[in-house]
């Protein structure tokens, strides 16, 4: 692989977006919404919300990636 390629692969992961990656990580531990809410200590409505990419506080947001085990940095 020549300097600056990248697999496509490494491609399609680091395009997707942290509301898609939630979506993905709770789908794939079979949790419903209201599943991860309950483990994160927020509302079902915050989950939806953020997995539709909507506005969730900072609080909130970090609660979802902690319990999903999720490494996402915050812009």
């Amino acid at each position: 692989m020549l300097a600056g390629e990248m697999t496509s692969e490494l491609f399609i992961a680091s395009n997707i977006s942290r509301s898609l990656l939630v979506r993905l990580e709770r789908i794939s531990r079979g949790w419903r919404q209201l599943d991860l809410a309950e483990k994160a200590g927020v509302t079902q409505a915050e989950v939806s919300a953020l997995e539709r990419g909507r506005y969730v506080i900072p609080i909130v947001r970090r609660r979802i990636y902690q319990t999903l085990e999720l490494n996402v940095e915050e812009a």
